[in-house]
């Protein structure tokens, strides 16, 4: 019957109807907001009462009290206007909120919960320095109240000014001894100030608090690092391992200190119990690795390396990340291939469905050559994955070395489904489709081939071979275009000087520029057989017999057995030198070495 009558009365000085379906939400609102009364303290309990009647009523008398402030304090308007500045914050109505908590302090300039949440809406709207002003004022005017002093902390530490965070903190601490959090507070102030004696103090009077913590442990442990009190760290970690016998967290710890202070067998004897706790410890064969190595045992750092790939605790990233140390540093060991090999087999064997295993394999076998495996092996990786690109193009190279053209003409076919503009794969399609005499589709590879290379030497390349093809079709014209294209961007690439030159001089064309070829060449690679005869050849149909004749004699001094052609040549030159007989002797010896031109019988019956 009270709450009726509480109801009925608070309804009326509404001016709602407690009939109405229509305030029914607004009545439960009321309702809810009376269980709050519980709260401790008059002033608390009246702020909500009005609170719970501003819900319904704020609208109807807002503006009046606007229009009604004298300059003199009214608790009861105050009371309204901060339930109204409650309703803005739980609206999130930031704006609101201050314009309803500035109005409350003006009918109460000394309300101290007033200033509290302006603080904090303040800050909202980043109006940093009028938010520590007000929490200042709040503080200052109710320095009982816990939660103001904490705000106030707040903003000491966030303006990093550590001392007056460090005297209000130690005056809450002494007030609220049973609060940890203060004290951690305290601890990591001390800690910023570098105040080390003062941060183990607390962190002791914590401990007392709470009991044996390892996260105080491990405070201790950063403060003896940055004091450089090696004795003390140890300490603490083996009062760790004591309390905690089966956590090798804290034994990896102890040895990762060990060895940063550079006591390395302290450091592997503790990673050895680690070892005899849990043998199959994810990271132990890694660790042990990196300080045998650092001893300069290297079988025994081997030996945790193979014992890390064979770690089924082990990720397998981790596993090729320390592969790949092992190979960078101790690069041109003479037990490296060897060591690779044994690598390649624990992770196949550890791994059976990874592809890392068959690469490493793969990898040793094409190094020495041996292309049977290394085709076996990368054909197992592309089963795994058939987007590997390092798999396509060893596989390719792996099966040209074993003159497979069919194979590598399919394999860099389908590899370049994968790899559409990757060159070297329109490189190994041309190159057999050339060797299989299918020049067409040659062509049509190493054409698209070059267009997808930026690099001048792969580019000139692609274009010698061009070049070679179009000669062999007896298109000179395409051919030469595309050895200058090769020269431009190699000018030194011998091989395609020396053929240039040669073919000009059998057209008898661009002799000056083919003697020039020619010389470049024979300074590239001096001694050469073929370069030194084209040399001659370009000389001689410059008319220029006598020097002719001096780099031919070179050029079949050489050789043992001199070929047909080049005696051949040699007899032309003499013949232009009116030495008819000696030219008649040369070209019977190109006859008995075969291999000399159609018209030999020719000038034999001359």
């Amino acid at each position: 019957m009270k709450k009726r009558t509480i109801n009925h009365s608070l309804n009326r000085h509404c001016g709602l109807d407690p009939q109405s379906p229509k305030q029914e939400r607004l009545v439960s609102v009321l309702r809810r907001w009376r269980m709050l009364l519980r709260h401790d303290g008059k002033r608390t309990v009246f702020i909500i009462a009005i609170l719970g009647m501003s819900l319904i009523c704020a609208p109807l008398f807002a503006q009046q009290m606007e229009s009604e402030y004298d300059g003199k304090p009214d608790k009861k308007k105050n009371a309204t206007y901060f339930s109204n500045g409650l309703q803005s914050k739980y609206r999130e109505d930031t704006e609101g909120a201050i314009r309803n908590f500035e109005q409350a302090l003006r009918f109460m300039p000394d309300d101290a919960a007033s200033m509290y949440e302006l603080s904090e809406q303040y800050s909202n709207a980043g109006r940093i320095e009028e938010a520590f002003n007000m929490i200042q004022k709040a503080a200052k005017i109710e320095p009982e109240n816990k939660w103001y002093q904490m705000r106030l902390g707040l903003f000491y530490r966030n303006l990093e000014q550590y001392n007056d965070f460090i005297k209000l903190y130690e005056k809450l601490t002494q007030k609220y001894p049973e609060d940890p959090d203060m004290l951690s507070e305290l601890i990591d102030a001390y800690l910023v100030t570098e105040n080390y004696s003062k941060a183990l103090e607390k962190m002791d009077l914590l401990e007392q608090q709470v009991g044996e913590n390892e996260f105080i442990t491990e405070q201790r442990l950063q403060v003896f690092k940055r004091q450089g009190n090696t004795k003390k760290v140890v300490s603490e970690l083996e009062k760790l391992i004591e309390q905690n016998p089966d956590n090798i967290r804290y034994y990896g710890l102890l040895a990762s200190f060990y060895a940063e202070n550079g006591k390395i067998k302290e450091a592997i004897k503790t990673y050895e119990k680690i070892e005899e706790i849990n043998p199959e410890h994810p990271y132990i064969n890694v660790s042990l690795l990196e300080l045998y190595d650092m001893t300069g045992d290297k079988d025994k750092a081997f030996d945790e390396l193979l014992a890390a790939i064979r770690n089924k605790n082990l990720d397998i990233t981790t596993k090729a990340n320390t592969y790949d140390y092992w190979m960078n540093k101790n690069q041109g060991a003479s037990n490296i291939d060897e060591q690779a090999r044994q690598c390649g087999e624990a992770f196949v064997e550890t791994h059976p469905d990874n592809k890392l295993g068959y690469l490493i394999l793969g990898s040793c076998y094409f190094i020495e050559e041996n292309a049977v495996k290394s085709k076996e092996l990368y054909q197992k990786v592309l089963a795994i994955d058939s987007t590997d690109f390092f798999g396509w193009q060893n596989l390719i190279v792996s099966e040209s070395r074993l003159n497979e053209n069919e194979a590598v003409r399919d394999h860099a076919v389908a590899a370049l489904k994968y790899y559409p503009m990757q060159p070297v794969f329109y490189w190994y399609a041309g190159v057999a489709n050339a060797v299989m005499e299918n020049n067409v589709d040659a062509i049509s590879y190493l054409e698209k081939g070059r267009r997808y290379t930026s690099d001048k030497m792969q580019m000139s390349e692609f274009d010698a071979f061009l070049g070679d093809i179009y000669h062999q079709q007896g298109d000179e014209d395409k051919a030469f275009d595309a050895y200058d294209r090769t020269l431009r961007n190699n000018p030194d690439n011998a091989l395609v000087l020396n053929n240039y030159a040669y073919y000009l001089s059998l057209r008898g064309e661009r002799l000056e520029e083919a003697l020039e070829m020619a010389i470049r060449a024979n300074e590239l690679v001096p001694d050469n057989v073929y370069y030194t005869d084209t040399y001659a050849w370009v000389l001689y149909k410059l008319g220029r017999y006598k020097e002719a004749e001096k780099i031919m004699k070179k050029c079949l001094g050489l050789e043992k057995n001199p070929s047909g052609a080049n005696l051949e040549h040699y007899g032309d030159i003499l013949l232009k030198l009116g030495k008819e007989s000696e030219a008649m002797e040369y070209w019977k010896k190109a006859q008995q070495a075969g291999g000399a031109s159609k018209e030999l019988d020719q000038k034999l019956k001359h």
